[in-house]
């Protein structure tokens, strides 16, 4: 009953403060953005910087629309979020003395707004699976996936321009993972789906409440450097029992790499 009462509260809360939500997700994606570029090279290319923010700030709903079917420009169609965006930008990239910057770097003030963009979160996974069942009512996993997208769409686009700014080799791909934010969306937006399906007998608000709860603390801490992954444990589980199966005494991989200066060293000893 508690629980129910803090969800509804937070539902209204989401509502009511809608604008200021945007605003946080804003600051929150473009500070990101401006932490990977030197002060002086952002001054001197304005453009760059503008179109990496937007492929950020909007990437979800692009993506999200190329899955549905729909152009992939439909997101900066909305005059306001666009507008809004572009203010925010220029603040955190060129307001004088980088004093925006700068008070976003406080601590207290980025936990406060990363939290704010924890709320937008959960409409942006509802809109992504609505959207998706739509044209895909059948499909639990496209549903599903498409929810994720929606909400963590930016963070695609910004690892895929990153890959490409780099050499493409094996070790770029051993070295790709799924962040806990982008799992813990697929969850919920799994959730979603099986609510709206009358699988999941929860109600939808109860879900909301939960996602709020669990991936605010989980952003905040990643974003501070702790990187707990909630998800490593029956990982490992279900790694080791169905896949390199270590859980009956070792993957084939690692009794390879242990077996192999055993091997040189006969191969040695045979040539003397």
């Amino acid at each position: 009953m508690v629980m129910s009462s803090f969800a509804d509260t937070l539902e209204d809360v989401i509502k009511e403060l809608a604008l200021f939500i945007e605003i946080a997700h804003f600051c929150v994606v473009i500070y990101g953005v401006r932490k990977e570029w030197e002060s002086d090279k952002a001054r001197k290319q304005p453009i760059a910087t503008y179109l990496t923010s937007v492929a950020c700030c909007f990437g979800g709903g692009m993506l999200t629309s190329l899955a549905v079917g729909k152009p992939a420009l439909t997101p900066l169609s909305n005059n306001t979020s666009v507008s809004l965006m572009t203010v925010i930008w220029w603040l955190i990239f060129y307001s004088p003395l980088d004093a925006v910057f700068s008070l976003l770097s406080w601590q207290p003030v980025f936990m406060i707004l990363l939290t704010m963009k924890e709320m937008i979160r959960t409409r942006k996974i509802m809109k992504g699976v609505n959207l998706a069942r739509g044209v895909f009512p059948n499909s639990l996993l496209i549903c599903s996936f498409v929810g994720m997208l929606a909400a963590c769409g930016g963070g695609f686009v910004k690892n895929a321009a990153g890959i490409m700014r780099k050499q493409w080799d094996s070790q770029s791909i051993r070295n790709m993972y799924f962040s806990p934010i982008t799992k813990l969306s697929f969850l919920f937006s799994l959730l979603y789906n099986l609510q709206l399906l009358n699988i999941l007998d929860v109600r939808f608000n109860t879900i909301v409440f939960l996602q709020f709860f669990v991936m605010s603390l989980t952003s905040i801490d990643s974003k501070f450097g702790s990187n707990h992954d909630i998800f490593r444990a029956p990982e490992s589980i279900v790694t080791s029992l169905a896949f390199d199966y270590s859980a009956f005494g070792g993957s084939s991989d690692s009794i390879n790499e242990e077996e192999k200066p055993k091997l040189k060293h006969k191969k040695a000893t045979k040539a003397d």
